[in-house]
């Protein structure tokens, strides 16, 4: 295994703010690095460590180690290889030997040349500005934004090296101890099978669509439904997207029991999120008539 030195070099002023390319509701923005070309970079609080592209690894010349198989969230048959690469810019935030798996992005819904995820992330403070479209970063020196008005601090803690928030409360009454916060999910809130079982989210159930779901490790089958209501305390959303892989997938992730995972469709309805991973602390801003 390669040793992770990641490097994060901030420039003065501690923070740089980029265009947010959100659509099709995922957190991207564009950056520079070896090659001469643009980069289209995901920032992936579901991805642990980063991902580079292999076919773009191969091209850039990177050092690859041997071949294991890893999960995504669909599969746990998933080709990796480790690698470093030189240089990353990211506006006036530079990564200097940026540890990543190589792994194959091109079955990936949306373009995208990396993922930045955990080993990155847990060295900054992270902010999506839904409403105005821009993604900052800032150095964890500077400490947390101010509160906005109407907004929250939520505590943060993980599942495994993915940061979530605890007593998610769907419908009213179904109690999810944990759901995991995702910037690389276009959904709604993807549950396990067991979670799924006690809202009827089956294929053939009443009010429920079957549909095509894709991810890094390819498409699959997702059943589909809407809830009334999903309480993030003290926030309530209503008509939130609730999607499950179908039952006849095996393996990943989010077939695991007591899965929930929290995706762009439903954190873009606040005007704002910060996720501080050092301090375990969400920060969330409410649109006007999200609380």
């Amino acid at each position: 295994m390669l040793d992770d030195r990641t490097r994060l070099i901030f420039p003065a002023s501690g923070v740089v703010e980029l265009p947010l390319l959100f659509e099709p509701r995922v957190v991207r923005c564009m950056a520079a690095g070896p090659g001469g070309h643009p980069l289209t970079v995901l920032i992936d609080t579901g991805t642990d460590p980063s991902a580079i592209d292999l076919g773009l690894a191969r091209r850039l010349g990177l050092r690859l180690g041997d071949f294991a198989l890893g999960q995504d969230a669909a599969s746990d048959a998933i080709p990796f290889t480790e690698t470093v690469l030189p240089w990353l810019r990211l506006g006036d935030l530079e990564l200097r030997d940026l540890f990543a798996l190589a792994i194959d992005l091109s079955a990936a819904p949306f373009p995208v040349d990396l993922a930045l995820g955990y080993n990155v992330l847990s060295r900054l403070i992270l902010g999506v500005d839904y409403a105005r479209r821009s993604v900052r970063f800032s150095h964890l020196d500077l400490g947390l934004p101010a509160l906005p008005e109407c907004g929250a601090m939520l505590e943060l803690v993980f599942f495994e090296h993915f940061p979530a928030v605890r007593d998610v409360l769907l419908n009213e009454h179904i109690h999810i101890p944990l759901a995991t916060i995702d910037t690389g999910s276009n959904g709604g809130l993807t549950l396990g099978p067991d979670l799924a079982a006690q809202l009827g989210l089956q294929p053939g159930a009443a009010d429920v669509t079957l549909s095509r779901g894709s991810g890094f490790g390819g498409a699959s089958d997702v059943v589909r439904r809407t809830a009334r209501s999903l309480r993030l305390d003290p926030f309530t959303l209503h008509d939130i997207e609730l999607d499950v892989l179908a039952a006849e997938t095996t393996g990943g992730d989010l077939r695991r029991a007591g899965r929930a995972n929290i995706g762009n469709r439903t954190l873009s309805r606040f005007t704002g999120m910060t996720l501080d991973y050092e301090r375990r602390v969400c920060m969330l801003e409410p649109f006007a008539h999200s609380r």
